[in-house]
Formats: structure tokens, C-alpha cells, sequence
């Protein structure tokens, strides 16, 4: 998870250099000390407009929030990541701060390959829904890691029932329950009903495969106890999203 860590540092330094950059430069550019390009004059642009520029999302996370949106979500990305870095691996995982998803979900696989010798391409994950989200209160478990973060679409989580339920009216996004990953033998993971559900980055719901083999927006496919059929969820298009679009 150092290396997880170490790496996830990299690409948001990276990004915070080039809004930095980007900004001092357009600070340079309205003062007339050196010329306004088109890429500056475009994220000027989209500045005015409450967007984020261009220039930034090539070096960004996946994110279709507003430019004040984007903000505070990238700042608590940094404040998490540096406590972090000062008081050690969190307990509870926020799935959604992450730059490089796949990244943290490889590696707590790996470890439990290592430990277990055991090869990682004959593991998946399993899952299993906390009943409780107070993270002062939670021990780490001996092998894969608690995650929280996500929003479900398309349904809501039945807290006293522990199954999915029908959305509440005019409520498209409900937090999704605290989730122990556990890495596990393919073949050995336990036959139930439940629903598949997809994890997304973002609403958008597409993604472009990346160099590493990855999608740039889908994650994996995460299991919820439920009381009705699989298709009753998959015709609502239920699904958990990693970062809402405000």
C-alpha cells in the first residue's frame, strides 16, 4: 500500500503543477507580461463559465463536477491523502478519493497472494455489508481492507431489512453502506441471490480502456443481499457511483 501511496501522490502532484501553472500563467497573461495562448485563453473560458478547464482534466481523475465542486472535492482528496501520509493506512478506505482505482484493489490482492502464496490470478473479491460506519469503532480485519465513499442510483440501501430497497421519491442518490472487500479464491466465493452491481467513477457510465488494461471509468462489479431477483435491479439500472456530478 506504500507503493499504492507513493503513486497516487505522483498524479496528484502532477495535477496540482499544472494548475498552478496554468493559473500563474494567466495571471502573466491579463497583467500583458506574456502572451494569452489559445490553450490559456480557453481555460480562462472555462474558468468564467464555472468549468473546469480542459488542460486540467487531462491530468485530472475522471470528474464531471463544476468548477467550485471540482475544488472542494480535489482539496479533500488532499487532506485525506496527507493524513494519510502523516499517521499511516486509514482503517476505512475512501474508495472514491483514489486517482487510480484498480491501483489499491491490485494491491490489497496482492498482499493477500503473498501472505497466503497463493496466485493472484485465481483471486477475486467477495464482499460483505458493515452494519455499522462509525470508523472510531472499527478494527482493521486481518486480510482485505473496509471501503466507504460510494452512492447507489436507482435504489436505496435498507438499513434495518440489510437489502436493497425501492428508491424514496424524488431522491435519485443515497450513500451506499460501508463494505468489507475480502480477497478469496475464485472458486471459492459463496453462491447467493444478490445483485451485481456495477461501480462507476462517474455518472457517465462509459469508459475507455486504459494502457493498463483497465477502464478509464468502471471499477468492478460489487455484491448487495437483496430480497427480490437480480433483474428486478438490473432493469432500474442500479448501480454505485464513486463521485456524484455536484
Amino acid at each position: 500500500m506504500n507503493t499504492v501511496l507513493t503513486q497516487e501522490l505522483t498524479r496528484f502532484n502532477g495535477l496540482i503543477k499544472i494548475i498552478t501553472s496554468s493559473l500563474n500563467d494567466l495571471k502573466k497573461a491579463i497583467k500583458g507580461e506574456v502572451l494569452l495562448s489559445a490553450d490559456l485563453e480557453t481555460a480562462l473560458g472555462s474558468l468564467e463559465n464555472g468549468q473546469v478547464p480542459a488542460m486540467w482534466l487531462k491530468k485530472s481523475f475522471p470528474s464531471l463536477k463544476p468548477l467550485g465542486s471540482y475544488i472542494k472535492d480535489l482539496m479533500a482528496r488532499l487532506n485525506w491523502f496527507q493524513h494519510w501520509l502523516e499517521t499511516g493506512l486509514p482503517n476505512v478506505l475512501w474508495i472514491t478519493r483514489f486517482f487510480f482505482t484498480h491501483g489499491f484493489l491490485t494491491a490489497n490482492k496482492q498482499n493477500y497472494a503473498r501472505k497466503y502464496g497463493i496466485a493472484i490470478d485465481l483471486l477475486s473479491y467477495d464482499f460483505e455489508v458493515l452494519p455499522y460506519s462509525d470508523e472510531a469503532s472499527i478494527e482493521t480485519p486481518a486480510d482485505g481492507m473496509l471501503v466507504r465513499g460510494m452512492y447507489l442510483e436507482g435504489c436505496r440501501w435498507d438499513t434495518e431489512s440489510g437489502v436493497l430497497a425501492e428508491s424514496a421519491p424524488k431522491i435519485l442518490y443515497t450513500p451506499c453502506p460501508w463494505f468489507w472487500f475480502k480477497p478469496i479464491k475464485t472458486e471459492d466465493i459463496p453462491v447467493s441471490q444478490c445483485y451485481m452491481a456495477p461501480i462507476y467513477k462517474t455518472s457517465i457510465r462509459k469508459g475507455i480502456l486504459a494502457t493498463t488494461g483497465h477502464s478509464t471509468n468502471f471499477v468492478l462489479m460489487l455484491k448487495f443481499p437483496t430480497a427480490e431477483l437480480p433483474d428486478f435491479w438490473t432493469l432500474r439500472g442500479v448501480a454505485a457511483l464513486c463521485a456524484l456530478d455536484d
